[in-house]
């Protein structure tokens, strides 16, 4: 057993040390306060889409995706914001938490997949000054 497990079990048994809260601070409490602070950048881009940034919009719903992810990740790994109680997730919420693990993973992959390309399209035009290339 290695060290991190070894202050987890001890966290999960009831005794209470400063590693202990600092292993839980550390690894859960922080951690999932940031990307849940990610999911504001959802009405921001909703803001910026209907401003007409669409691309800014994306940067901030791709943010916002991969905040989710992570936060799913956090969630099926036994981490998440890990209070009073530990609890793991049953079989049920388990799939669920699956689901969206998958589906925020992909859905923010491909929306920086499509920015990076546009954004490659955008400089290739620039570069090559091509008159019909990006509108």
């Amino acid at each position: 057993m290695n060290t991190l497990e070894a202050n987890h079990s001890r966290a999960s048994s009831g005794s209470a040390t400063l590693g202990d809260l600092l292993f839980r601070v550390a690894f859960a409490q922080l951690p999932s306060r940031f990307y849940g602070l990610l999911q504001l950048c959802m009405p921001v881009a909703i803001q910026f889409w209907t401003a007409g940034w669409h691309r800014t919009a994306g940067w901030f719903f791709a943010a916002s995706s991969f905040g989710l992810w992570a936060l799913a990740q956090q969630r099926l790994a036994g981490h998440a914001d890990a209070g009073a109680t530990e609890r793991t997730p049953t079989a049920r919420w388990r799939r669920v938490w699956q689901i969206i693990w998958r589906g925020s993973a992909v859905v923010a992959s491909l929306t920086t997949f499509v920015l990076v390309g546009e954004a490659f399209a955008q400089l290739m035009a620039r570069v090559f000054n091509c008159p019909g290339c990006a509108g």
